[in-house]
Formats: structure tokens, C-alpha cells, sequence
């Protein structure tokens, strides 16, 4: 490039300022389609290589590329798709209700949408996961590319490169376990960064808006991660550009690609934001602490580290020495490698940052100098004890995981390394010795990044278990040819978090994968509504469970055995003395019918009884919101059902029907020292004696219709200290439940244990 200006020799000028002066005289337009064959040529090696490394030629790609954590839950969401046309509510999950799944925000309709196309040739919800990720390997290689041909490298640098960012180790150590973190549209989000911090000073201005702003309007209807930090990233850029070149026009485009990301991603989440509204905010969705900002954010120390099975010797040394010496807080943040040559490209950017590397006079230089700015600040902000920390305990915990924007960074990265290539091999010489360099470097780099993928080690496991699984729902489809309702043990809520036994976080998924549309499932328990049914059933023993399930419209229950210490033989022992018929049994799950227990329960109560204990249990007048300060709902070994709470908590009880209820709420309070732990409703106050022996507490409330009482909590008692539990644990509350009354009475609370006092 060559530019025109009085001061483009002087070293006290920022080349900045002169470039967006400058006259450039190379055209780098969008390639017509003659040159689009570059990319038909790169998509090829792309799905050669993914067919030679994850060894498709023996691979059932019906089966899920990961087959548990995560995946599951894109699966539930590709499953609903299938069976309902789209994603926002599955009819089959949350028995006897439905399932809302536009309350968990994961909304990635971009996604789901590129996946609805590849739906219309299968019903295999396997099949279109696997595909949707191994397209987006394509359209990584394709975006990074272009994006990098936009900014002015050659082809066959872009071309490679390309390739290095398509097989990042954070897409094959993921792979569809978290399939919302694929990032082909981050390229052209980071190319904007780029072009803003430069001032806007390229002859491609219009086409790199273009492009970029129809980025930022489909990565708005995506996983708010990269949007988030997307927003971030404008922000800088336009503060970086308007330093250099004292342009408003710089801060406009910035303005507006941040207001294009921001309006797209509040019109994503409008159906989970509506959700909460209407049927407020699922029980377990304030799962996430500032502190976890700490846990999971990148570690430089692991995003340049080589694979431990480099062929080159020493490499391979450091990669063994690294996990020899067991560093804390290794989790996700490992998936963060940034592979060798973005590692090289990423610590050049760090020297030119630090001054340490002299930028030459042209335009490779003044790309370094906006690319160096960007590079640090996202790493300031990713890495463990950066600003995203300093964020999230100021502002809002959601986005934690702050080593999933190790994508930008590798970008950055990978340009960067290429315009130190242009500018620095010099002659003739200079450029045959550098360019074969360059080569075996680039080459060894991608077997570097290839050694990450871990597929073929878990391809025998995750067959066999998905044809066991598969097994499992077509047994069950053939006892129920016609359909059935499935009440599913244990009871857990979502995200359930931790194991039970052998079960693992989401095992309750896996038969509604493999069955069809007249199949329904207990599970997940995702709203207010679901969670009160649940804890209402749960508060009850083997005999009243089972009459509940009837009255519930259930026509079975499925018990994971997993799940219990001794196979569950003394849960399904109760469930058959009170009634249910064992139906179908399996190493792992049992199947107890519930049809003639229902058969005798309507014969016994009658008819009108029956339909009225039915309505309670589907349409129960009292929802119980348990708020901020408790925590998830445990089981003690003795089978107490119990919740922790902080030292402030609350909870609200909704009457959602058109009379006035009154009620009597009763539970017990424990605490690991002696304390007292008040109750307040309204204006009305009472203090219990806590200790280690549970305290009961039994209040008649009367709630009005289409009200809600709150009745908050707080512990004048010591803080349980549980080593590696980051909760505030002070007291816990039991067996907390409710009855109707028949009868209307003025508000009244009685502590029924002698040691409480009512004030």
C-alpha cells in the first residue's frame, strides 16, 4: 500500500493518522465467483481432514460426537425441533406439564435454523447435531478467510489460515458438547473490531460493514456469549480508533454495530424474558457467582502450551511438564489452546504491545498497531483475575466462562502473525528461506492443533451406550404402543448440577431422545409451577407417591437404578407393596405400571373424589417460589428432604385461584450452632430457636385470590463452614409443605415447638 502525506516517514507520527488519509492502490474487493472457488477448494480439505481425523469412514454418525454433559441439552432442544417444528416448547418433557425450554436462555436461532434445513433430510436428532457441527468447521475456515482476505492478506496465507482456525483445539475439544460455542460469525465480528481501530481507513470501508453488520445481526439471534463480549469488543475498538484519528464517524460505526448486536440479541431472548414475566423465573437459574469469573477464565499459561504428543521433542516435554505439575482451577479453561501458530501470533502481538517489536512504515504496520490494542485487551479481560472479574462483581454474573472468547483472541492472532510475515522477510533470499519455513511451521502447527481431538478414544463408549439407549425406548414404546405419561425417579431439577451415584447430570434425557411423539416425561422440572408439583410429590412416601402419579396422569414410573446406592430394590419394593406392577426390568431401570393401581384407587375414593384430587394436583391453587438466598433442594441419607439457605432468604407462596385460600405451612429449622432464625410476613415477625435438632414451625396464612405471600427469613446464627462449598450455609430448612383449610381465619402463625416465641 502506498499513501500519500507529509509525515508518513516520521517516526513521532502515528502511521494511524496518515493510513486513513492514504490513497491505497490495491483493489481488494469481495472475490468475484471465479475466486469463490478458493473456498469450494478449502471446505474440501476441511471435510477431508475431519473425515480422515475423526476416522468418519467407521464412525455412525447417529451417534452424537459427545454422548453426555451438555450435548444432551442440545439434543432435548433438536429432539423438540423434530417433533414440534421448532425449539420454544416440547409437549413431551416436564409431565404432567409441558416444558417451556425458551425459559433457559440458550436461545440460538441461528443455529436452529441452519439445523431445521439439515432436519428436512433426517429425523435423526444424532445425525443433525453431528452435521450442523461439522458444517460450521466449513463455514469457520470460510469466514476466517474472507475476513483476513478483507484486512489484506494474500490467499494462500488466508487459505491456510483459514484451515488453523477452522480445527482450533476449542472446536475439537468441544465439539457438540457445547455446540451453541461454535464461531464462524466471530471472524467477521473481530474484523469490524479491526477496521474500527484502524480509523476505517481501507478501501473495502462499504463491504466490511456490510458484511460485518449482517455478522452482527445473525450473532445477535446466537448464544449471547460472543454477542456480549462482541459489545465489548466495538467499544474499545471505537475508543482506539477515535484516539487515533479524531474521527466521529469512527465512534458512529461502532455505535451502530454495537446497537445492531444489542437490538438482535434482545429480540432472541424476548421469549425467555416473556417467560420469566408470565411464569417467572425458573427455580435453579441463579446458579452462577461472580467468583466463577475467577474459576473459569483463561489461563495464558494454557492457551499457548503444545499437545503432550508433539512429535517435536521438546515441545512435547513442556506440554507432559505442564500437567505434571498440577495447577489449580484446571476445568474448561484447558479447551482454550490457541494451538502453535496462533500462540506465535498471539506473543508477537504481545512484543508489539509492549513496544518490543518495531512496526514498519507501511500497512503491515499500521495492522499490527490496531490488531496489537484488540489482542490485549481481550486478554486482559478473558484471563483468571482479569476485568471480566472485576465485571461480573460489579455488574452481572451470566457470562463466567470468559475462556470461550479465546476465539477472538486466536484471530487476532493468526492476522497478526500474517502481516508479520509480509512485512518482515526481506529480498529475495529473505523470502525463499521464509516462505518454506513458514510452510512445514503452518504444517506442523495444524498436527499440533489435530492431536487435540479426542473423538475416537470415546466412539466405542458412546456407541454402545446410545444402543442401549435406543433399546430402552423401544421397549418402553412397545409396552405403551399408544403412548404413555412416565413419571421418572429420581426427582431432580435443571440444570441438576451434581451426580447422583452412577447418573450422570442429564441421564433422564436419554430415553425421550430415541422415543416418539405420544411418549411423555417427568423430567426436566424447569418452572415454578413443575417445581411446586415436584416438591409436593416428593414430601410424600411410596404409598401416597404412587396415588399421587395416578392422580398426576401418570401411567408408569421409570426408576433409574444409577441412581441409588443399592439399585433402588428398596424404593421399587414400597412402589410394588403399594400397588404398581412391575412391568419391565433392566440392569438399569425398572418399569412399574401404574394402571391397576389406578383401577383401585378410583374404585376406592369414587369417582368425584377422585376427579377432585386430580384437579389439586395438576391445578394446585398454591405455587411455591422459593427465592434468592436458598439453595437447591437436597436429600439427607434419612431421606429429609432439605434446603440450605444464606443468612437472608425468602420465599413466596402465590394463590393462583379465584378464591381466598387459607393454608397451614409447615417445616422445621436446623443449624449447625444454636441461634435463632427469624420469620417475617408482612407485619408480622417470629423468632424460632435454631439448632442441630430440627425446630417445627407450623402458620396458618390466608391469601387472597391472585396474591402472593412472602415470607422471608434470616439467621442470627453461625455460618456453616464446608471446605471447597463457596455457599453462605447457615441454617437449612425441612420437610417444608402446606395443607389447605377448610375454613377462613384471620392470619395467624404458632411455632409449634415450646422453645419458639411468637413476636
Amino acid at each position: 500500500m502506498r499513501a500519500t502525506g507529509h509525515c508518513i516517514n516520521s517516526p513521532t507520527r502515528d502511521c494511524r493518522v496518515v493510513l486513513c488519509r492514504a490513497k491505497p492502490s490495491m483493489n481488494r474487493r469481495l472475490p468475484t465467483a471465479s475466486k469463490a472457488l478458493l473456498y469450494v477448494a478449502q471446505a474440501a480439505v476441511v471435510a477431508a481432514i475431519a473425515y480422515n481425523v475423526l476416522h468418519l469412514r467407521s464412525y455412525d454418525l447417529r451417534v452424537p460426537f459427545e454422548y453426555q454433559g451438555d450435548s444432551m441439552v442440545i439434543l432435548m432442544y433438536i429432539k423438540g425441533m423434530l417433533l414440534n417444528g421448532w425449539t420454544f416448547i416440547i409437549p413431551q418433557l416436564s409431565a404432567p406439564f409441558e416444558l417451556n425450554a425458551a425459559a433457559f436462555p440458550i436461545m440460538t436461532n441461528a443455529d436452529w435454523l441452519i439445523m431445521k434445513a439439515i432436519s428436512l433430510f433426517t429425523s435423526e436428532p444424532g445425525l443433525v447435531l453431528n452435521g450442523f457441527w461439522l458444517l460450521t468447521l466449513a463455514l469457520s475456515a470460510a469466514s476466517s478467510t474472507l475476513a483476513l482476505r478483507l484486512l489484506g492478506l494474500g490467499r494462500v496465507y488466508a487459505f491456510a489460515a483459514g484451515i488453523l482456525y477452522a480445527f482450533l483445539p476449542f472446536a475439537l475439544l468441544r465439539n457438540v458438547a457445547h455446540v451453541n460455542l461454535v464461531y464462524y460469525l466471530v471472524p467477521f465480528l473481530a474484523l469490524l473490531a479491526v477496521h474500527i481501530a484502524g480509523g476505517l481507513a481501507s478501501e473495502n470501508d462499504k463491504l466490511i460493514r456490510r458484511v460485518a453488520y449482517g455478522a452482527c445481526i445473525a450473532q445477535g439471534f446466537d448464544y449471547v456469549y460472543y454477542s456480549f463480549f462482541a459489545v465489548l469488543l466495538f467499544a474499545f475498538a471505537g475508543l482506539v480508533g477515535y484516539v487515533g484519528t479524531r474521527s466521529r464517524r469512527v465512534l458512529a460505526v461502532a455505535a451502530t454495530a454495537m446497537a445492531l448486536v444489542i437490538g438482535a440479541t434482545s429480540i432472541n431472548l424476548s421469549p425467555s424474558l416473556y417467560s420469566w414475566y408470565s411464569a417467572g423465573k425458573p427455580p435453579e437459574m441463579n446458579y452462577k457467582k461472580p467468583a466463577e469469573a475467577e474459576i473459569y477464565g483463561a489461563k495464558i499459561r494454557r492457551m499457548i502450551v503444545p499437545n503432550p504428543h508433539n512429535p517435536v521433542r521438546f515441545l512435547a516435554q513442556w506440554a507432559r511438564r505442564d500437567q505434571a505439575s498440577t495447577f489449580p482451577n484446571e476445568n474448561e479453561n484447558t479447551m482454550a489452546r490457541l494451538g502453535l501458530a496462533a500462540s506465535a501470533g498471539f506473543v508477537l502481538l504481545l512484543l508489539v504491545s509492549l513496544r518490543l517489536l518495531r512496526l514498519p512504515n507501511d500497512e503491515s504496520g499500521a495492522m499490527l498497531a490496531s490488531l496489537a490494542p484488540l489482542s490485549l485487551f481481550t486478554l486482559l479481560f478473558v484471563t483468571a483475575g482479569g476485568a471480566g472479574a472485576v465485571f461480573n462483581l460489579f455488574f452481572f454474573s451470566d457470562i463466567r466462562a470468559y475462556n470461550r472468547f479465546s476465539v477472538f483472541l486466536a484471530f487476532f492472532a493468526l492476522a497478526g502473525l500474517g502481516f508479520v510475515l509480509r512485512a518482515w522477510p526481506r529480498g529475495r533470499l529473505g523470502k525463499r528461506i521464509a516462505y518454506p519455513c513458514v510452510a512445514v511451521f503452518g504444517v506442523l502447527g495444524l498436527y499440533d492443533q489435530l492431536l487435540d481431538c479426542n473423538l475416537p478414544e470415546r466412539a466405542v463408549a458412546d456407541t454402545n451406550q446410545y444402543r442401549a439407549d435406543r433399546d430402552i425406548a423401544a421397549h418402553l414404546q412397545a409396552l405403551y404402543p399408544a403412548g404413555a405419561s412416565i413419571l421418572q425417579l429420581p426427582l431432580t431439577g435443571f440444570p441438576p448440577g451434581y451426580l447422583q451415584d452412577r447418573m450422570l447430570s442429564y441421564d433422564h434425557l436419554r430415553p425421550f431422545l430415541w422415543s416418539g411423539e405420544n411418549m411423555r416425561w417427568s423430567w426436566p422440572s424447569f418452572s415454578q409451577r413443575h417445581r411446586a408439583w415436584q416438591d409436593r410429590l416428593a414430601g410424600t412416601a411410596p404409598p401416597a407417591m404412587l396415588d399421587a402419579a395416578v392422580y398426576s396422569n401418570f401411567d408408569a414410573i421409570l426408576v433409574d437404578r444409577y441412581a441409588y446406592k443399592d439399585d433402588a430394590r428398596q424404593l421399587v419394593s414400597a412402589l410394588e407393596a403399594a400397588g404398581a406392577v412391575r412391568k419391565f426390568d433392566h440392569s438399569r431401570y425398572v418399569v412399574l405400571d401404574l394402571g391397576t393401581a389406578g383401577d383401585r384407587l378410583l374404585a376406592k375414593v369414587g369417582a368425584p373424589e377422585f376427579a377432585r384430587q386430580r384437579a389439586q394436583w395438576l391445578n394446585p391453587a398454591i405455587r411455591v417460589a422459593w427465592g434468592p438466598g436458598f439453595y437447591d433442594a437436597e436429600t439427607s441419607a434419612q431421606g429429609v428432604h432439605f434446603r440450605w439457605s444464606s443468612r437472608r432468604s425468602s420465599l413466596t407462596l402465590v394463590n393462583e385461584s379465584p378464591l381466598t385460600k387459607k393454608i397451614r405451612v409447615d417445616f422445621d429449622v436446623a443449624s449447625q450452632a444454636a441461634g435463632t432464625v427469624q420469620v417475617e410476613s408482612g407485619t408480622r415477625r417470629w423468632h424460632i430457636d435454631s439448632r442441630s435438632e430440627p425446630s417445627h414451625a407450623s402458620l396458618e396464612l390466608s391469601i387472597p385470590p391472585a396474591a402472593q405471600h412472602t415470607l422471608s427469613f434470616q439467621g442470627e446464627v453461625a455460618r456453616v463452614v464446608a471446605p471447597g462449598d463457596p455457599r453462605e450455609l447457615y441454617f437449612n430448612v425441612e420437610n417444608f409443605g402446606y395443607a389447605e383449610l377448610a375454613e377462613e381465619a384471620p392470619d395467624k402463625a404458632v411455632v409449634a415447638d415450646t422453645r419458639g416465641r411468637q413476636q
